[in-house]
């Protein structure tokens, strides 16, 4: 099985639980990917699966990444790769070539997602770090600005000091989702909470935890 998979964050939206309550629920859609290549132990020292996605036109696509779509024996014309570990023995119904549809997610459980969060530009300390901000009594033109840089004799500012700077726009991951349902007909998972990362962007689901009724049904 698969153990990570690319999707579309489509957006937000609220779902019923099983208690009746009302939750948050983002919207991602996994994208198909195909087996490109099987790393074994024996041949390339650690076990994992190389796999591409992200369907294009063939002008796009790289003389090498044809190379190893047409090695693999597929025609589809896949921009992009990446590799998830595997153990050992997860290989079982696994080939090169073979094409993973996104329907593998209907029985996950829990999951982590990482994405890249929204880039927000410049900001300052109260936005970036979330300082109460200086009193505003006594006159002060400026009640936004950070405090003191502390010592002045090294005469630099030291590394760690949580001052104005670009904020966002950086690689983050949430773990412990729990997945709320899978629509198979329109291909959307639903996971309780938020994810990182803006609407259209790529995350990545990884899975932690499989469905009871999964599980059960491998150990039979």
């Amino acid at each position: 099985m698969i153990k990570k998979l690319p999707a579309k964050k489509i957006g937000m939206t609220s779902a019923f639980d099983d208690n009746g309550r009302t939750v948050p629920v983002t919207l991602v859609q996994p994208l198909a990917v195909v087996v490109t290549e099987i790393r074994r132990p024996e041949t390339h020292g650690y076990s994992a699966v190389q796999l591409a996605y992200g369907e294009t036109t063939a002008k796009h696509i790289r003389k090498p990444r044809a190379g190893v779509l047409r090695k693999a024996g597929t025609d589809l014309n896949l921009r992009s790769s990446y590799e998830t570990r595997q153990e050992a023995g997860d290989f079982d119904g696994i080939e090169v070539g073979q094409q993973i549809a996104p329907e593998a997610v209907a029985n996950w459980a829990e999951v982590r997602v990482s994405g890249t969060s929204k880039g927000k530009g410049f900001a300052g300390a109260m936005k970036r770090w979330g300082f109460r901000g200086q009193a505003r009594t006594h006159g002060d033109p400026d009640n936004r600005r950070p405090m003191s840089n502390n010592a002045t004799d090294p005469a630099r500012v030291f590394k760690g000091s949580r001052r104005p700077g670009r904020m966002g726009n950086e690689k983050v991951s949430i773990k412990g989702l729990k997945v709320q349902s899978y629509n198979a007909n329109l291909n959307l998972l639903a996971i309780k909470g938020s994810v990182p990362g803006p609407t259209g962007g790529l995350v990545w689901v990884t899975v932690t935890a499989e469905s009871v009724a999964q599980s059960e049904g491998q150990e039979a």
